[in-house]
């Protein structure tokens, strides 16, 4: 296994060595050229540094490939804290060999159980209704032998692992092609990004809408087998935010403050 880290100059990742010492760990600075692992131009967020590492490594992919964001607290991490760290270490990595890819959320909001409808979008002025705007245009454009989905679903924010046999399951040209629309389309990086955020299950030959019911995705993700749940989520595991930039300082400050949850909420 191996962890592929989306990072800007700056970003505190000293907790991935500080908990994940033995893990290799493929930290892409976007912003930084001269950076020991860099990318061709700085566009698209996350999806940028994702297809440069299979693109780089696609004949010498580890086992599983683990792509997160750089940052340990985050607001759509799959925690009662928002803590990367359980997340990461609860992880089964049978799990991924076994259905290939694998999301690292299991609650459904948000992105389930459908976020994007490219065949009659909203037409309104914002960011993720732009993405829907765009989002058949670009699907055609990277899978012209395919059919543009109705509905596309699955669970947001773009941290997922995926294994060797399914990122290999399409050609080394597919993510050069999907990289080069990303580097020359005039779409800001907020809409490509969103686009790439429900779009990658179906790169990794999932159906349109990959929305697991919430308790077996707890349970088989994350070995967290004996929890309370309904379809779309599980007691206890995830509060859902009033906002999505985390206080500064986070957990020791911010926790009951503007929203987010009191420390111990989930005991």
């Amino acid at each position: 296994k191996e962890l592929v880290v989306a990072s800007s100059e700056g970003d505190e990742t000293g907790w991935l060595d500080d908990h994940f010492d033995t893990w290799k760990k493929n930290v892409y600075v976007a912003d930084n050229a001269s950076a020991p692992l860099t990318v061709p131009i700085n566009k698209g967020k996350e999806a940028m540094p994702f297809l440069t590492f299979i693109i780089n490594r696609y004949d010498s992919l580890p086992e599983v490939s683990i792509f997160i964001h750089s940052l340990r607290y985050q607001w759509h991490n799959e925690d009662p804290m928002y803590d990367g760290v359980p997340v990461l270490r609860r992880l089964r990595l049978d799990h991924v060999k076994r259905r290939g890819y694998v999301s690292l959320r299991c609650t459904w909001e948000k992105g389930c159980p459908a976020q994007i409808m490219p065949l009659h979008p909203f037409k309104r002025d914002d960011g993720p209704s732009r993405a829907e705007q765009a989002y058949a245009s670009v699907f055609r454009r990277l899978f012209p032998r395919d059919e543009v989905p109705n509905l596309v679903g699955a669970h947001c924010s773009s941290q997922f692992a995926v294994s060797r046999g399914r990122i290999r399951s399409r050609p080394k040209k597919q993510y050069v092609r999907i990289r080069d629309w990303l580097a020359q389309t005039d779409l800001n990086d907020q809409v490509s990004a969103i686009i790439m955020e429900y779009m990658w299950h179906i790169i990794f030959r999932m159906p349109a809408i990959d929305c697991q019911d919430a308790g077996e995705c707890f349970c088989q993700t994350f070995g967290l087998c004996n929890l309370t749940c309904d379809r779309e989520t599980c007691k206890k595991r995830y509060w859902v935010p009033d906002q999505v930039t985390m206080p500064e300082g986070w957990p020791e400050v911010g926790p009951g403050t503007r929203g987010w949850p009191e420390r111990g909420w989930a005991d």
